[in-house]
């Protein structure tokens, strides 16, 4: 629907129901010139200009937008220049305004085009732009949490963000990305032991899924190398020096003294020490390396 005529049909409906207020559409005069305000405090955007509306989501201070008809019931029709999209707000949270300068209306610069999966690292939030502001936090990341990241672009303090596929924005400070490697043929797994440590399934060059995984505490510490997956078990019963694990889950060895992948039940310090040398990993994320490998998938281990 074109913004003019989501106006237009919100102003009939709004008679329709009876709203008071000045609900008369001059079109006419609105698009005569072009009239800016500015919000000078925090709200909401609203899908309609009645009390049963649903809210788009916040607004910062000293946005703009453009009006694209007289006000219904205390709330304008808006069109928001940066998201190119219309929406109601509330009069009383705006006030008049020149056009916005060229560098507002500037996507965020993007640093590099990225494509890779990703996990989230502690807690952290996801936000409508990349900058750190409660207005446009539209929720909370999970530890290990799947991200796919498309590109790391410069947020409004300058530093490094990135934009999600579904483009909302994380801090590169919440996302542990795949480390850069050389291509090679075929399916192999990269594990970089670097804390947190990630595991990363590649086609070629490209990375497919990633995700964080418990490795080897002192005296037991995960080998570096170039291994690859000897053998498989789909449940067994893991016992050694101080330790006997029953119904340890899709257990892939890639050494013969028995470091391997596999799900680890007992921990959930995922990224970080805590194993007997192993690659721990969830049950999602062992099951789904069991089904995408196979005996003789090359894998590759550092720092």
């Amino acid at each position: 629907m074109k913004r003019r005529d989501f106006c237009r049909r919100a102003v009939g409906l709004a008679g329709a129901l009876g709203v008071t207020g000045s609900a008369r559409w001059t079109a006419g005069t609105a698009y005569a010139q072009e009239r800016w305000v500015q919000t000078h405090r925090p709200g909401e955007l609203w899908s309609a200009a009645g009390s049963g509306a649903i809210s788009f989501g916040p607004v910062r201070p000293l946005s703009y937008f453009r009006l694209e008809g007289e006000p219904i019931d205390g709330r304008y029709c808006v069109y928001n220049p940066r998201t190119q999209n219309v929406a109601w707000i509330d009069a009383s949270i705006i006030g008049p305004s020149a056009a916005p300068p060229a560098n507002y209306l500037l996507r965020p610069r993007v640093l590099e085009r990225l494509e890779v999966p990703a996990r989230a690292v502690g807690s952290g939030g996801i936000w409508r732009e990349p900058v750190d502001d409660e207005s446009l936090r539209l929720g909370d990341l999970e530890h290990n949490q799947p991200l796919q990241i498309r590109e790391a672009v410069e947020g409004e303090d300058g530093d490094t963000w990135y934009r999600l596929e579904d483009r909302t924005y994380v801090w590169s400070g919440r996302a542990r990305l795949p480390d850069p490697v050389a291509p090679r043929a075929g399916r192999w797994i990269d594990a970089s032991l670097t804390p947190p440590t990630i595991v990363t399934a590649y086609e070629g060059g490209k990375p497919i899924y990633s995700t964080l995984a418990i490795t080897g505490i002192g005296g037991w510490e995960t080998p570096p190398g170039s291994y690859v997956i000897q053998r498989r078990v789909a449940n067994e019963r893991m016992r050694g020096p101080g330790w006997d694990v029953s119904n340890v889950l899709f257990t892939q060895y890639f050494t013969g003294e028995g470091h391997a992948i596999h799900y680890n039940y007992w921990s959930s310090a995922w990224g970080y020490a805590g194993s007997r040398g192993c690659l721990g990993m969830t049950y999602d994320d062992s099951l789904w390396f069991w089904e995408w490998a196979t005996v003789g998938t090359p894998v590759v281990i550092h720092w």
